[in-house]
């Protein structure tokens, strides 16, 4: 299945808007410093300065991020500079070939291509902190859901345990009971990760819906309360900051 990234970050970024405008002050669950307010701004600067990244590319960085004009907090023209930041970043990624080189702080992901998937899900997840925080259930499609935690053990595990030098840790296997879709993660080289479809020996077996899943490699919720099958040795997930430091 073809996964339509555009199409993601614009129905996804609209419900951030639509959460900042009801209530930017609704604290996220998770964090004890973030707001509806603080998602917002976060992910619109963000789509201002992918833009100018894919634009510019492909030597333009994360440096523009210390030359970007970020409104006042609680501008009356946040929305309005938010909303312009993001058509304009969908234009750039949807008008030029997925292939074409950019920069991208992940080693294998310097192409348009690799943004438009990165920007999708940093919409999809900040989506649900928004909602949560006003304790609305946010949906994730299945297959969506599934990509996401591809993309995540792939680029967020490999690129965290490489930054920190993590420790070893025990090979997990991931299983979406609606996508059919399965990982399993090997952590047991210090500061590297695995991650193949193909079975092979596991500590841990984590079952669950792909929604469940995606939240539990976020960070977002804990084992514990995502409703998830959980198998195998659980203590050695007790680490699991210290085994996928947050970056």
């Amino acid at each position: 299945m073809t996964i339509d990234y555009g199409s993601i970050i614009a129905d996804e970024t609209a419900g951030i808007v639509s959460a900042y405008e009801d209530d930017r002050r609704a604290a996220v669950p998770w964090s004890d410093r973030w707001t509806v307010g603080t998602v917002a701004r976060h992910v619109a600067s963000t789509h201002h300065v992918v833009g100018q990244i894919v634009r510019d590319r492909p030597d333009a960085d994360f440096g523009l991020f210390a030359t970007l004009e970020v409104p006042p907090k609680d501008a009356p023209e946040f929305v309005d500079w938010f909303r312009a930041g993001t058509s304009s970043m969908l234009d750039r990624l949807l008008s030029v070939p997925a292939s074409d080189e950019c920069w991208s702080w992940y080693a294998d992901g310097r192409t348009v291509g690799w943004w438009a998937r990165r920007m999708a899900y940093e919409a999809v997840v900040h989506r649900w902190d928004v909602d949560a925080a006003r304790g609305k259930v946010h949906l994730i499609a299945p297959e969506v859901a599934a990509d996401g935690i591809d993309e995540y053990l792939d680029v967020f595990v490999q690129a965290s345990r490489a930054g920190h030098n993590a420790p070893p840790g025990p090979t997990i296997r991931f299983q979406s009971s609606d996508s059919g879709d399965q990982w399993w993660l090997d952590l047991s080289e210090q500061g590297g990760r695995t991650v193949s479809p193909e079975p092979r020996q596991a500590d841990v077996q984590i079952c669950g819906r792909a929604q469940q899943l995606l939240l539990i490699v976020w960070g977002r919720l804990p084992t514990s309360a995502a409703g998830v099958d959980i198998t195998g040795d659980t203590t050695q997930l007790d680490g699991w900051s210290e085994l996928i430091p947050p970056m």
